[in-house]
């Protein structure tokens, strides 16, 4: 309170019978505080909490993050620090570089609130990048070619992901622990982009979109909460039925043919788990059910022994990073920028981004 008060040039006691409607405030005072808490004058007065949000995040100026896998869930104050630098460096460089800073897809999206819904936006994201229901190899670089900027960076084990959204420019900055395997790490990067995604257009919308799971306690049923329809996405964006159904078809693979082996040569097209690839499969009724049983025993137990490993020599090879330091390099070689671009490298360094 004291702090504010400095802020907007007022005493913390007025501030204080402002806050509880005992006195109203003059003209400049909404002014000022509006501009010291980065809001437009309108958010002020948001009469419902869902307007309120709506309002704030119309008005916001700098990336602010998606909310985390759960609504209690905060994310560690060093990994914020950490996330603000590199952002930082990363808009620096870009106007070093002269670099386009606007994703190249809309990041607003109308979708239903369903499982058939997520499935049909995440057909729709593809369909905005020009892939469809291709095989894609490089994830990180599609993303990448899309104006998306993705971090890797070592984070605590408690921690597999998060996003920035940047509203000014209409894009997001999407940090992934670099200590998982391949294939968790494009699945987070997916499931991010559908948190994104359900955030602008519950924005839009001025409503939560998905059910709690506090309303869910009442209900007896799993709800489609964000997290849940999230994960809907990734899984769909990563392994598209179209995509999934002709590869098996092309292979002229049968219900019955499928073996261990098998199972992973063709999940690794995809760049997701064994055991996601398995429950696609059965999904999309490619496979046939006597033979999910075993396995399943037989990749968990893999997983056992590995601590949710991949089997090696089914395990993508990914190239992290490469458009930040890309900018790197490009902003050395610019007469004006290259004190400033060895600041920022090592700050990259500092948090060790590989």
């Amino acid at each position: 309170m004291a702090e504010l008060a400095a802020k907007i040039g007022i005493n913390q006691v007025p501030l204080g019978r402002i806050e509880r409607s005992v006195n109203a405030p003059s003209a400049s005072v909404i002014y000022r505080l509006a501009k010291a808490l980065g809001v437009s004058v309108d958010t002020l007065f948001a009469e419902h909490e869902n307007d309120f949000r709506s309002l704030q995040h119309e008005s916001a100026r700098d990336p602010f993050l998606v909310p985390m896998d759960k609504p209690d869930e905060v994310l560690p104050s060093k990994l914020k620090t950490m996330a603000q630098d590199i952002i930082d460096a990363f808009w620096t460089l870009e106007d070093i570089c002269n670099a386009q800073k606007q994703a190249k897809i809309p990041l607003l999206i109308p979708f239903e609130s369903s499982r058939q819904g997520m499935e049909m936006l995440s057909e729709t994201v593809r369909r905005y990048i020009g892939i469809e229901h291709g095989v894609v190899f490089d994830y990180f670089e599609l993303f990448e070619n899309q104006g998306f900027r993705v971090i890797v960076v070592p984070m605590p084990k408690t921690v597999d992901s998060f996003s920035y959204y940047d509203p000014l420019c209409q894009n997001a900055f999407f940090f992934l622990n670099s200590r998982p395997n391949p294939e968790r790490q494009l699945f987070r990067l997916a499931y991010e982009l559908g948190k994104v995604l359900i955030l602008t257009y519950a924005v839009n919308r001025g409503e939560q979109i998905f059910i709690t799971d506090h309303r869910a306690a009442f209900t007896g049923t799993k709800p489609l909460t964000a997290h849940r329809a999230a994960r809907r996405f990734a899984a769909t964006f990563l392994m598209p039925a179209d995509a999934v159904s002709k590869t098996v078809a092309q292979l002229g693979i049968q219900k019955k043919h499928w073996s261990y082996e098998l199972l992973l040569r063709i999940k690794h097209r995809f760049g997701i788990s064994a055991e996601a690839f398995l429950y696609r499969l059965d999904e999309l009724n490619l496979i046939d059910p006597a033979l999910i049983e075993p396995l399943k025993e037989k990749i968990h137990k893999h997983y056992g022994k590995t601590d949710f490993g991949e089997p090696d020599f089914s395990r993508r090879l990914l190239t992290p990073n490469g458009r930040l330091w890309d900018l790197v390099l490009t902003g050395k070689e610019v007469d004006n920028g290259r004190e400033e671009v060895v600041k920022i490298e090592q700050i990259l360094n500092k948090w060790k981004v590989v």
